[in-house]
């Protein structure tokens, strides 16, 4: 396979998820709001309407009550146990606790730890008021997560809304990769011998290449999503066509054996994770970790190479670049899962890379590995 030429479903990325559809994936989904208590209140109501009216659970530090643990572990807490964060940071930085942190920029960097889905809103920057940790704590995140701004509660209500609507469509439709297509599905269904997927494809010549793989039954192509990557034969494909440029897919795959990984293995001491951490920081950022003492075994690895240079729209590329990166690691069993893949707004062509996952278990009998993580600048994408 050419991986140059992949074909990307790019209108596939404005799909939005009906009202219907997004009160179902906000059942029962938490989501915590950051701000400063006393700074906000109007914003703070806002914002709990606004997640209420999709059908979610706000969930904020005045509702805590009275619980027999320290505050700053009390509302930790209620961050690890969310699914999104919103974040309203205004002029001013708060009170310092004793790790040094505002309890905003706390609850922050425990939402980024825990793979929450960020929402990040920034009001006052204008009034050059703003205290100087809050505006270190405002560039640092923009070097991976665009910001919105706001105008007045009502302005942020909405904007808030939008956001989870968005982000109902994107869970609702996850990117997929099947052979050299990548397109988003609408439900996909995986017994672990079987995989089901039913996906609004709007490209003729990515369902052109679904109908060669379905003719083409002797081989195994390649599936991927954010969560499962291994080889796989197309058993069956349906098409409904409802446009000149819209196919309604029904796709059956048949999950195929998985060749042995040629990522897991020590050298010169250097364990195997270390060896694949130092290899994508060479693929991807440019470094120079892997020794001339490693030799061939050992090479960068770049699993967004075939996106470089494509100029995508970030609504594509930010998914597709985790569904590949989750690829690669997932294939060459040198993750189990991949625990969160951030990939930065462009700036001069630069982009910031962070990604963290948990190797595979080697024993049962031991603790779970230690995650591993990258965090570097990717040119070209």
């Amino acid at each position: 396979m050419d991986d140059a030429s992949l074909l990307l479903d790019q209108r596939s990325a404005s799909q939005a998820a009906s009202d219907k559809d997004v009160r179902a994936w906000a059942s029962g989904r938490r989501v915590f709001v950051s701000s400063l208590i006393t700074d906000m209140p109007d914003e703070r109501a806002a914002v709990r309407a606004a997640i209420e009216a999709v059908g979610a659970t706000a969930v904020m530090f005045e509702d805590l009550g009275a619980q027999d643990i320290s505050a700053e572990q009390a509302y930790l807490s209620g961050v690890r146990s969310s699914e999104v964060y919103v974040g309203m940071w205004g002029s001013r930085y708060g009170v310092r606790m004793p790790d040094g942190y505002s309890a905003t920029h706390a609850e922050f960097l425990e939402a980024e730890r825990s793979g929450l889905r960020l929402c990040l809103f920034v009001h006052g920057e204008t009034a050059g008021e703003m205290d100087g940790s809050q505006r270190d704590l405002i560039q640092s995140a923009r070097n991976l997560y665009t910001t919105s701004p706001w105008s007045n509660p009502a302005d942020l209500g909405r904007r808030v809304r939008r956001r989870l609507e968005e982000l109902a469509a994107e869970e609702l439709a996850p990117w997929v990769r099947v052979g050299r297509t990548l397109f988003r599905a609408r439900e996909i269904i995986n017994d672990g011998r079987t995989i089901s997927l039913a996906a609004a494809v709007r490209s003729d010549a990515l369902h052109a290449e679904l109908v060669r793989l379905r003719d083409n039954r002797a081989g195994s192509v390649p599936f991927a999503s954010a969560h499962t990557a291994l080889p796989v034969q197309i058993a069956e494909l349906s098409t409904r066509t409802v446009s000149t440029i819209g196919h309604e897919e029904r796709l059956t795959m048949v999950a195929q054996q998985q060749r042995a990984s040629n990522m897991r293995a020590s050298i010169n001491g250097v364990s195997a994770d270390e060896v694949v951490r130092r290899a994508l920081s060479d693929g991807l950022f440019g470094t120079s970790m892997l020794s001339q003492q490693m030799g061939w075994l050992a090479r960068p690895i770049d699993p967004l190479a075939q996106l470089r240079g494509l100029g995508l729209d970030d609504s594509v590329l930010r998914p597709v670049a985790r569904v590949l990166f989750s690829e690669r690691l997932l294939t060459e069993q040198a993750a189990s899962r991949i625990d969160s893949f951030a990939l930065g707004p462009s700036r001069q062509g630069a982009r910031r890379l962070r990604a963290i996952w948990t190797p595979p278990q080697v024993y049962v009998n031991k603790p779970d590995p230690a995650s591993v993580s990258i965090d570097g600048t990717v040119l070209g994408l």
